[in-house]
């Protein structure tokens, strides 16, 4: 779930400036909250579902919120702090971590009525976070920062890449194997649960934002200029789906160059549904399991900047999140307006 820098801006990827182009540009239906629900205004970074009900996002300037009906409405959470905080995982309804700026990291163990700061030992920020139970989990981001944690968060473990490469998204399929994206086409994998990290070659050169994995041999990727990547060997081959793999000069990226190729921030498969999310308020979504991908038609102006994640679980249920508190719900297969609002409600298959 692309995760940002300091302040309020987006995070610290080599494509920066194809984002800050798009920032302007038009997008999918703004999610306008249900009027007894305070209004999330600030950006939104993560987000994550353990079923059809419960679900949580994070964002700019310590946002939390949790969902208990679906994403209809959201109850803000106390945090304890005001940094970025660019990514959630949880892997119950109590259970959860949440990452962001400095090295920050925050642990509850009561679905978020507590949140308690965990010692990462480092002030780099951290982009993502990926806990396969209570116990076991892997936080990426800055600079090959990876940190890893036998214990639910109680130690945190160093083990930083030698490279100075920005580390994006981390996808664990279990205790052991698991894939990371990063800068420059570059995606690195552990069958060890993070304590090593070795290459693997996709074929392309630009910066991945987004991984999922769906099991130990299908996996996704997502990056700059609509890219979507695939695998069916756990990351030995790589098939580019969608998007540009030329590179290009700074200068030749324009406004219509980056509405009509979004850099694309996060990816899930669930079943036959895939989608995937980024600039421009795009949507990317796969009818057959992640095989074919189809950019879902975009409104009028006025719709979210940008999409940064989404957490997906069986129905599909789930939600997408963005700029300036922008949501859209996942119901049975359907997007809608997180209020539930008929006229935005659309088909996935």
């Amino acid at each position: 779930m692309q995760r940002a820098a300091a302040g309020d801006a987006a995070p610290r990827w080599s494509g920066v400036l194809a984002f800050v182009i798009a920032v302007a540009a038009a997008g999918a239906v703004f999610a306008t909250p249900a009027p007894s629900t305070p209004r999330l205004k600030d950006n939104l970074y993560g987000t994550s579902f353990v079923d059809q009900n419960n679900g949580w996002t994070v964002g700019a300037f310590g946002t939390v919120a949790r969902t208990s009906d679906g994403g209809t409405t959201w109850e803000p959470q106390v945090s304890q702090t005001t940094q970025q905080i660019y990514d959630v995982d949880f892997v119950d309804a109590r259970h959860g971590w949440a990452v962001g700026a400095s090295g920050l990291i925050l642990h509850t163990a009561d679905g978020g009525a507590t949140w308690t700061a965990q010692s990462s030992g480092i002030d780099k920020h951290l982009f993502s976070v990926d806990f396969v139970d209570a116990q076991a989990g892997v936080a990426v981001g800055d600079w090959g920062a990876v940190l890893t944690t036998p214990d639910g968060g109680r130690t945190w473990e160093n083990h930083a890449l030698p490279d100075d490469i920005i580390l994006n998204d981390v996808s664990m399929v279990d205790r052991t194997r698991g894939w990371i994206a990063a800068e420059l086409g570059t995606v690195y994998t552990t069958s060890d649960g993070g304590r090593t990290w070795t290459t693997q070659a996709t074929g392309v050169a630009k910066t991945l934002f987004g991984v999922f994995f769906a099991d130990a041999r299908r996996g996704w990727v997502v990056g700059i200029d609509a890219l979507i990547l695939r695998t069916e060997d756990g990351g030995q081959s790589w098939t580019v789906l969608n998007g540009s793999t030329e590179i290009r000069e700074l200068e030749q990226v324009g406004f219509s160059s980056a509405y009509e190729n979004p850099s694309l921030y996060a990816v899930q498969v669930v079943g036959d549904l895939g989608v995937a999310v980024g600039e421009a308020g795009a949507v990317f979504l796969s009818p057959d399991g992640g095989r074919t991908w189809t950019r879902r038609p975009s409104p009028p102006l006025g719709g979210p900047k940008w999409f940064r994640a989404l957490s997906l679980v069986s129905g599909p249920h789930g939600a997408i999140v963005g700029a300036e508190g922008a949501r859209l719900r996942v119901v049975d297969g359907r997007i809608e307006q997180a209020d539930g609002g008929g006229r935005a409600a659309e088909a996935l298959h």
